[in-house]
This record gives C-alpha cells, sequence and structure tokens, in this order.
C-alpha cells in the first residue's frame, strides 16, 4: 500500500536533511585539511643526503608552518626553506642565527661567538674540513649546514639565508615507519 502524500513528502525531506548533512561534513573536512596544509603542517619529501643520518633522502617528514611565526629559529633545529638558488625547498640545520659570528676551520671546527660548538649530529668518521672564513650574520639571517657536511651544498657555497626564506621547522618523520 503507497504511502500517504504527506508521509512521501516527510520521508523526502529527512533524506534530503541527511545528504545535505553528510555534504556538509564532508566540505568542512576538505576545508579544514586545506586549511591545515597550508597554514600550519606541510608534508615533506627529503630531496638530498645533505641531513644523512638525521634525515635520509626520500624520508616523508612534516614541517611545524607556524613554529617561526610565534617564536624564533634556535641554533640546531632543522629548518625548511626555500633555496636562494633554485626553484625548490631544502631543509638543513641552523648552526648560526642573526647577529651570530660564525667561524669555520680547515681542521673541520665551527666556533660561534669564539666558542667551539660540538655536534652529536655529525658521524665522527665524516673527515670534514672546511675552508677557513667567518662570517657575522646580520639581522634576520640564518646560516644552514647539512648533517651530512661533505655532501651538503648550504651556507658555505650560498651564504646566509634571509630568515623570511624559512617557511617551517622539522617535526618529525612519518614514512617510512621504519624510521620513526
Amino acid at each position: 500500500m503507497p504511502l500517504p502524500k504527506r508521509q512521501d513528502k516527510t520521508k523526502k525531506r529527512i533524506i534530503l536533511k541527511e545528504i545535505l548533512m553528510y555534504t556538509i561534513v564532508v566540505l568542512s573536512a576538505v576545508v579544514l585539511a586545506t586549511l591545515i596544509r597550508v597554514f600550519i603542517f606541510e608534508p615533506f619529501i627529503v630531496p638530498s643526503p645533505s641531513m644523512d643520518p638525521t634525515l635520509k633522502v626520500g624520508d616523508k617528514v612534516i614541517i611545524n608552518k607556524i613554529a617561526y611565526k610565534i617564536g624564533s629559529i634556535e641554533r640546531g633545529d632543522i629548518v625548511a626553506f626555500h633555496s636562494p638558488l633554485e626553484e625548490k625547498d631544502l631543509v638543513k640545520r641552523a648552526i648560526a642565527v642573526e647577529g651570530d659570528e660564525i667561524t669555520l676551520t680547515s681542521e673541520g671546527e665551527i666556533y660561534i661567538n669564539g666558542e667551539r660548538i660540538t655536534e652529536s649530529y655529525i658521524q665522527a668518521d665524516q673527515g670534514v674540513s672546511y675552508i677557513n672564513q667567518t662570517v657575522t650574520l646580520d639581522e634576520d639571517e640564518v646560516f644552514v649546514m647539512g648533517d651530512n657536511r661533505n655532501n651538503s651544498f648550504d651556507s658555505r657555497y650560498f651564504g646566509a639565508i634571509p630568515g623570511e626564506d624559512v617557511f617551517g621547522e622539522f617535526l618529525v618523520i612519518y614514512w617510512p615507519p621504519s624510521r620513526w
């Protein structure tokens, strides 16, 4: 027996409300995910071996894009930035920050403001040596270097980078799971 017209309209209205509700939920999820991706967290694939062994080529990482909007870059932070020489993004370690004087020696030592730094993230058997140089960073500049010093194109070659080119801080490796 067919439903009376009133019940049929009510049933259609309920179905339409449910479809509308699901549509709103899906659209809200898409908008929220897009906002998070654009303004807060960005997935990033490590493009080179310059951060080995800390980060390996192909590691998929999350970059925290608001870290330096609410805080400042600290020595030792792993930062993501726009390359000053090519159209790609890089990940390196901030070795010195604005106002610091960094000195590199041919013996592979680094001095920040006259004090020798120790870097536990560098492999001891790397045999690093640098071209003797001293650089004083201006306001809002960062001196970045890869942890794999013998295989890193970094501030030793292209100079300090402007802080405005840094778009985030390394947060976590999310793939492959064996690197968690």
